[in-house]
């Protein structure tokens, strides 16, 4: 059976197993230097990986210690052992827009129902008009929009928590509303709400690409 390796990012995750011809990729592409951990199928203890005598020409060095074979140990893990930080950065990035949206949605909401008059053009347009709406239905109606606007919000609070998991439905799903949303506001001509609409539709996107990018490598 072939000998494969996992190897202890700089994250402290197990990327692999992967076989010595992907472990060569590695290390040509720099994703895997000689002072990481790998541990061998046929080791059950975790070594540099400069003290593997394949490994060694790989890396320019000279013999070194032949480390003797050992048990078989079974390991599951499969990323990749590095990938791009700036696109974690673009992912977190639009998954925290998912947040900002919900939170300024909902003061605008908690402004409507004290009666007071500003708010934020980042919130959710639906939201204005459920307010609008429950201020002509009676009594009862600024409550009921204040409901219907907490679970709005709370929509886009959960794609923010599955975006940060790197959950692309979370993206597309967050993405398609907020879009029916711009759609809304634009009925209204609200043009200053539109053009940070589709502002954010932007970030939303570089998240969501960033986030199909990073399970790609996951899956190489």
């Amino acid at each position: 059976m072939e000998l494969t390796y996992m190897v202890r990012g700089g994250d402290g995750k197990e990327y692999g197993p992967v076989t010595l011809e992907q472990a060569t990729v590695w290390i040509k592409e720099g994703r895997l230097t000689q002072q990481q951990e790998v541990k061998r199928s046929d080791m059950e203890h975790w070594a540099l990986a400069k003290d593997f005598a394949e490994l060694q020409p790989l890396f320019g060095l000279g013999p070194g210690p032949v480390l003797p074979p050992m048990a078989r140990s079974a390991t599951t893990a499969t990323q990749p052992v590095q990938a791009d930080p700036m696109l974690h950065a673009h992912l977190r990035s639009g998954a925290s827009w998912f947040y900002w949206i919900a939170a300024l949605s909902l003061i605008n909401s908690i402004s409507a129902f004290a009666g007071a008059n500003f708010r934020f053009i980042f919130g959710l347009g639906l939201t204005q008009v459920l307010d609008a709406l429950g201020k002509e239905i009676g009594s009862a109606g600024p409550t009921i929009a204040l409901a219907l606007d907490l679970a709005a919000a709370g929509i886009f609070v959960l794609f923010g928590v599955f975006a940060n998991k790197a959950h692309t439905w979370a993206f597309i799903l967050g993405m398609l509303c907020f879009a029916a949303d711009t759609v809304l506001v634009l009925i209204f001509s609200d043009w200053l709400s539109v053009a940070v609409h589709a502002l954010v539709l932007f970030f939303l996107f570089r998240g969501f690409v960033a986030c199909r990018k990073l399970k790609a490598a996951v899956a190489a």
